[in-house]
């Protein structure tokens, strides 16, 4: 018990809490299980009762007040409804405009998907799909091509589209939106664990290098530790980087709370535990693409995360073939 409360605890600080009301019982309190549907978990998203707090003034509203407050409501729901249409692409606000109308993953109505994560956009052909953002993300983060492919017609999706929908996934991570989906009231901890991934695969790609999930799973311990030894090589010597573009890419990098580093790789012989090295090592590959102020020195960091990966891994060296020849010249 006090196991999964601590799993459910740490889930929080990457997942948002549901809305609802916590119970009928209990309606002054609110749920606390991670929002895995948008603003609400498995249990509360069918039929949600959003919870308010409670204010302490009361205020009797005149008519006009009642009058003026309906004027900015129907306001508001048009100027949301424009907010989608350009945010979120032409068939969220009418799926039924949509050439699918199933989706890819759960094979439910399109109608079904939460608000929050529909997408949409017009092909070539100018036919319109609409998809679940965590659909579309988890078949990407499963498919090695560099390009994302409509999953219906194999089309690939043109760069300005596909960029759209970096930017929704993007904003939805930096709320707090679950991207994976769950039926379970509680988040697994594998399902956290691919969240995370999700999250620093998708900063990667907005870089310009797709990888995939099971590039970075696949890798047993002892590749895993020539990783953590490669990238250690990489940022220390082999690069020749000089201090000023070390704290470009990642500001106070040799900080003692926080160094980029932990260990020398002599002081971690006698670790074999994957897991232990697949989140070293995660935490490393994050902060070369999330520490730096501007984009050009997380380009760098990715490249150098990335020239690391294509030491240990066979994929991703023939995915990007000119990482070995960069290799080579050092």
């Amino acid at each position: 018990m006090a196991k999964k409360r601590a799993s459910s605890s740490k889930g929080s600080e990457t997942i948002r809490s549901c809305a609802n009301i916590r119970s009928k019982k209990h309606p002054d309190v609110r749920c606390t299980y991670p929002a895995a549907h948008g603003e609400f978990c498995a249990r509360h998203h069918k039929n949600p009762t959003r919870f308010q707090e409670k204010s302490s003034l009361e205020h009797v509203k005149s008519q006009t007040q009642i009058l003026a407050i309906q004027a900015i409501q129907r306001w508001w729901r048009l100027y949301v409804g424009f907010l989608r249409f350009s945010k979120q692409g032409p068939a969220t606000n009418t799926p039924t405009v949509s050439e699918n109308q199933t989706d890819i993953y759960t094979l439910e109505s399109i109608h079904a998907i939460p608000l929050i994560y529909r997408w949409s956009y017009p092909d070539s052909k100018r036919h319109i799909w609409l998809f679940d953002v965590r659909s579309l993300s988890m078949t990407r983060a499963q498919d090695s091509r560099e390009l994302l492919l409509n999953p219906y017609t194999r089309e690939p999706i043109l760069e300005k589209h596909e960029s759209h929908f970096q930017h929704r996934c993007t904003w939805l991570r930096a709320r707090k939106y679950c991207i994976v989906h769950s039926q379970d009231v509680e988040l697994s901890t594998e399902q956290l664990w691919h969240q995370q991934i999700l999250d620093v695969t998708m900063k990667y790609d907005m870089l310009g290098y797709h990888t995939c999930i099971h590039w970075f799973e696949e890798l047993n311990t002892r590749q895993l530790m020539a990783f953590y030894i490669e990238l250690w090589e990489l940022w220390f010597y082999r690069l020749h980087l000089n201090s000023e573009i070390k704290h470009q890419v990642i500001p106070n990098w040799n900080s003692r709370t926080t160094p980029l580093f932990k260990w020398s790789p002599g002081e971690l012989l006698y670790r074999v535990e994957r897991r232990w090295w697949q989140k070293v090592l995660l935490d490393i590959l994050d902060r070369f693409v999330s520490s730096a102020v501007l984009k050009e020195h997380r380009v760098l960091g990715a490249l150098y995360g990335m020239t690391g990966f294509a030491v240990v891994s066979q994929t991703v060296r023939e995915q990007y073939h000119w990482l070995v020849e960069i290799q080579e010249t050092m």
